[in-house]
Order: C-alpha cells, then structure tokens, then sequence
C-alpha cells in the first residue's frame, strides 16, 4: 500500500473536527425527509401580484426574460418565511451576544 493511500485512511484531528463541526446539524437533515421537500408549484396569486408590483415600481430597468427569474426570487422568499414562521421561539430565547452599548465620549 502507498504512502499516500495509507495516509488517507488514517483518521486525523482535521477530519475529526470537521466531522464534529457538522454534527449540529444532523438533526436537522434528519428531520427533513424526501416527503417534506415539495415539488416547485407554479406561481400562485401571492407570487403573481408582488410580482406584477416589481414590474410597476421597477419595469423601466428589467428586461423582458427577468420576471420567470424575479417570480422563481419572490416563491422562494416566501418558502423561507413560512418556514421560519414554523419555528416557535420563546421569550427565553436570546441571541448569543449580549450587546453593551459604548459610552458616549
């Protein structure tokens, strides 16, 4: 066996720290089954009328090809809203920072 194919099977700290670094989200991929991901729908009313209010306030500098590209931009912004609005937070819930205001000079 080579030098460098006995190195590669050989665990090391690095793989073991970027092994550990993705365990957070295992239960996360976890949860999320083929039956949870679903199929691109075509635009609904929500998607057609924010779309049609792009067009109005900013039609002067789109093309005629950007509204497939904006509309696919606006359904996918509204998946991730729903998704987050699906996360219950309580009030405990708290950033990881505590922000300290600097004095004033």
């Amino acid at each position: 066996m080579t030098q460098m194919a006995k190195r590669s099977q050989v665990k090391n700290r690095r793989s073991f720290l970027r092994t550990l670094a993705a365990a957070p989200m295992l239960p996360a991929v976890a949860a999320a089954s083929p039956q949870d991901a679903a199929p691109p729908q075509r635009p609904t009313a929500e998607v057609d009328a924010i779309a049609e209010t792009v067009r109005i306030r900013f039609g002067q500098y789109l093309a005629d090809d950007d509204m497939p590209e904006i509309k696919r931009g606006i359904e996918r912004m509204l998946r991730n809203a729903e998704a987050l609005a699906k996360i219950k937070i309580t009030n405990g819930d708290e950033p990881d920072f505590m922000f300290h205001p600097r004095d004033s000079v």
